[in-house]
């Protein structure tokens, strides 16, 4: 199965609608410099810097669809 990479803006985007921060989304990535997530990654990946591979691309899908339905029942 070939797992749709993501794209900058679309992994902004969606971000940003599920009110999520750089260092949430760092956290739950487990990207971390000194055990402090690491902000600065998300950002190089949101503004093209570092390629967003399918692992990732497929963990963040998975965390966004996850909130959405937590927001949905609770």
């Amino acid at each position: 199965m070939s797992i749709k990479e993501m794209t900058p803006s679309e992994l902004k985007e969606l971000r940003k609608a599920h009110q999520v921060t750089q260092m949430e989304l760092a956290e739950f990535l487990d990207y971390k410099v000194n055990g402090v997530p690491n902000r600065s990654m998300i950002a190089r990946f949101e503004n093209g810097h570092a390629k967003i591979n399918p692992r990732i691309s497929q963990l963040c899908r998975l965390y966004f669809e996850h909130l959405r339905w937590k927001y949905q029942h609770t």
